[in-house]
């Protein structure tokens, strides 16, 4: 093996956090970003582009209770001046926000994959370097600096950093993390993400000390249609349920599962925590024509959902009466009786959902979207997109360790940090740009106060 090259700042990860943290950085460091797939973007690149976050603290508390108000504040504090730097760049932003988001935040849509490339293209223009196919093995610190290794086209290579930052996109893809960090999800979920998201930032933050934070058994993702014939990332959004805030979600007992009215975000990690992971949304005529049809963001693309599933493959009834769909699901192992006493205003929760204690029980209100027949059921599965829990940090993204002091020159941004979402989910793209904002500055304030950047490792 070669002697290690020298750089001030290694950046793990190109999507969207990492290389924003890595164009910032590039101003005045050398920096080398390490991506373990053929092209940069990460989960980014397969979003629908809306950058959007909480409008206030208020709502980020009523939304995201449990969540990190520290982060919160500071993320929240420069939304503004990020928008400014996307629409700087030339990139299509819209000209007004969207204040509906997720049903009550806000955010500008915005064309994501020409932005991810332009960032990539200033990072090289200010002197930084980006590897595709470059999977790194392990972080090291030694001296004071940092050890990285990695692989690429079959050789190990290995570089030396005054800093490092974490940008792998959470542990969505490790079915070993899953099952220790989220033993209710069965082996079999589906994974709504690119699929190098493995939880390497989590692994090499353990292995250098760093503690952890937020909630490990929360993540964002959509219910999808169950059975389906294929799984791709070009399917990922013509699948999403997104309306299913205006059904009702019951499982193999035909009791629901909670308040639904909440969004599909929350209700894909209520029926994650059902045994089978299995259910039903139901709806009828007036949501099958409206909601079922209409576009989920702004400057995106309209689709009949249901006509998409069912072409999948996916289990599914229509029927005039409740009856005649209680007939229909019991085929399918849903209890008759009780789905008959749910449809018609029993607001008992699954026994099925025992474990589910942050969820609010189901409400009768939500049973009057139940009003024009035909009726439609639609069997559904929860995917994930991002874990929620991972690494703790500061505001500036400096990790923390065990003690609670930052580990010099260790970062973490996106969805390698834990507690900014926490069962509630408070955004992707806008926080993972903001925390990778931090990251890049703070990074060249600590490679600038005193440390050696490119010193020999001992």
């Amino acid at each position: 093996m070669n002697e290690p090259e020298q750089v001030d700042l290694v950046v793990i990860g190109a999507g969207m956090s990492g290389l924003r943290a890595a164009s910032v950085a590039a101003r005045s460091l050398r920096v080398l970003v390490l991506e373990k797939l053929d092209e940069v973007g990460g989960s980014a690149r397969l979003s629908a582009g809306m950058f959007w976050l909480p409008p206030t603290m208020a709502a980020y508390d009523e939304h995201v209770p449990h969540g990190d108000r520290r982060l919160a504040a500071a993320v929240l504090a420069a939304y503004d001046d990020e928008v400014a730097q996307i629409r700087a760049s030339g990139v299509f932003v819209a000209e007004e926000p969207h204040r509906q988001v997720m049903g009550w935040g806000r955010g500008y849509s915005t064309d994501i994959r020409p932005y991810l490339l332009h960032m990539r293209d200033q990072l090289i223009a200010r002197g930084g370097t980006v590897l595709t196919d470059a999977g790194v093995t392990e972080v090291e610190r030694r001296g004071g600096h940092f050890l990285v290794r990695f692989e690429r086209g079959g050789a190990v290579a290995q570089v030396v950093a005054s800093a490092v930052v974490l940008a792998t996109g959470g542990f969505q893809g490790s079915a070993a993390l899953r099952a220790e960090l989220l033993p209710q999800v069965g082996p079999d979920i589906l994974v709504r993400s690119n699929p190098g998201s493995r939880g390497d930032g989590l692994r090499f933050g353990r292995s250098l000390g760093a503690a952890e934070a937020g909630d490990t058994g929360s993540f964002y993702g959509h219910l999808i249609p169950h059975p389906i014939a294929s799984w791709s990332p070009e399917q990922f959004f013509h699948y999403s349920i997104y309306f299913s805030s205006h059904a009702v979600l019951v499982v193999a007992d035909g009791r629901r599962v909670s308040d639904e009215s909440r969004g599909d975000e929350l209700l894909n990690q209520d029926l994650a925590g059902v045994p089978g992971m299995r259910g039903f949304v139901i709806f009828d005529e007036s949501v099958r024509s409206s909601h079922a049809l209409s576009e989920p963001f702004p400057n995106f693309v309209s689709l009949d959902r249901l006509r998409y599933a069912m072409d999948a493959g996916a289990r599914h009834a229509v029927a005039p009466t409740f009856e005649e769909l209680a007939d229909r699901l019991a085929g399918f192992g849903v209890d008759r009786e009780q789905l008959l006493r749910t449809l018609r205003g029993d607001t008992t929760r699954s026994f099925l959902a025992s474990r589910l204690e942050r969820a609010p029980l189901p409400e009768a209100g939500q049973l009057a979207e139940l009003r024009t027949p035909p009726y439609y059921a639609l069997e559904v599965q929860p995917s994930i997109t991002f874990t929620m829990g991972g690494l703790a940090v500061d505001t500036t993204a400096r990790v923390l360790g065990g003690d609670g002091a930052p580990i010099p020159g260790l970062y973490a941004i996106g969805c390698d940090i834990g507690g900014l979402s926490s069962y509630g989910y408070a955004g992707g793209l806008a926080p993972a740009h903001i925390t990778g904002t931090a990251a890049g500055r703070d990074a060249v304030r600590y490679v600038h106060s005193g440390s050696a950047p490119g010193a020999a490792v001992g």
